[in-house]
């Protein structure tokens, strides 16, 4: 093995979470213990940008300590927990935290997520009343990927500051989802490029910023998208059992491709330096069925 020269390290928190989704992504198990995680956290920032995600966090507010050492401003959440406990909003605020990503997802919302939209629209008011910026997160699939022109109006009528697109990647409990045609054909992506363009010349970033994941690889339509996946060679994630993997969606066993030993990350000499940026690993492996490739 050798030691990781890329850039960011994820760190996947927890797989705790308060709903159970039907498109989730989660695949990995286990829970970092608060101080082990802002022990790690302390180490890795002198050599790693590093990024906290999921699951839930929010189940767990004492890692927030981390988020503060770190000076991550963002956090993702459901949401569910402060619809429960508002007060979360005002503690967020004190470890310097100033955005929150809700999953949002227009079209389809109430037939993939446990929360209802109603109740998120709640969320949102509690969020704007307390001047806490917020931005929504939708998952694409063949069901709502020619909806981002109203989509993208929608999120800025809720007061939301950004949009974020996800595609839908069939891995954790989606793999469970029977219907596999809400998975999305070239044509399909192309319309949503279009369309996605199209909004971006519309707002001001100052006004909604609009952006994309790597999931859906690389813009068809347009040679200035600057597309380039940074898994492996520039970000892989970490998880609770210290095993590293390519991308959030691919942190699920039989996926490692390094581990996290002795306050280093290490990646095996086989998957060392293989990703040129062309291509999402996630969209080839989850949705169209091709294998992660070896040196």
């Amino acid at each position: 093995m050798k030691e990781f020269t890329g850039n960011k390290v994820i760190i996947m928190c927890c797989s705790n979470c308060n709903l159970s989704c039907k498109h989730c992504y989660i695949s990995y198990k286990g829970n970092f213990e608060p101080n082990k995680l802002l022990k790690i956290v302390k180490q890795l920032k002198e050599k790693y940008i590093i990024s906290l995600n999921g699951a839930e966090v929010l189940t767990n507010l004492k890692y927030l300590k981390s988020y503060q050492e770190i000076g991550q401003k963002y956090i993702l959440s459901n949401g569910l927990l402060i619809y429960q406990n508002p007060q979360i909003i005002e503690k967020l605020m004190n470890y310097g935290l100033e955005s929150i990503s809700i999953s949002y997802h227009f079209g389809i919302h109430d037939n993939i997520s446990v929360i209802p939209s109603k109740i998120l629209e709640k969320v949102f008011q509690l969020l704007k009343s307390n001047e806490f910026n917020f931005r929504l997160m939708t998952t694409i699939t063949s069901q709502n990927y020619n909806m981002i022109e109203e989509i993208c109006k929608k999120s800025l009528d809720l007061g939301a500051k950004g949009i974020y697109f996800t595609n839908f990647i069939l891995q954790g409990n989606a793999l469970n989802i029977i219907d596999k045609n809400l998975i999305l054909n070239e044509n399909q992506i192309r319309i949503f490029f279009e369309q996605l363009i199209k909004c971006r010349k519309q707002y001001d970033i100052n006004q909604l910023l609009i952006e994309r994941d790597a999931g859906f690889g690389k813009n068809p339509i347009s040679s200035h998208d600057n597309f380039k996946c940074p898994s492996i060679n520039n970000q892989v994630v970490l998880t609770p059992d210290n095993n590293i993997y390519p991308c959030i969606f691919l942190a699920k066993k039989g996926y490692e491709i390094g581990k996290y030993i002795d306050d280093k990350i290490f990646i095996n000499d086989e998957y060392y330096n293989i990703n040129n940026g062309d291509i999402c690993y996630a969209k080839e492996i989850c949705n169209e069925g091709k294998k992660l490739i070896k040196k």
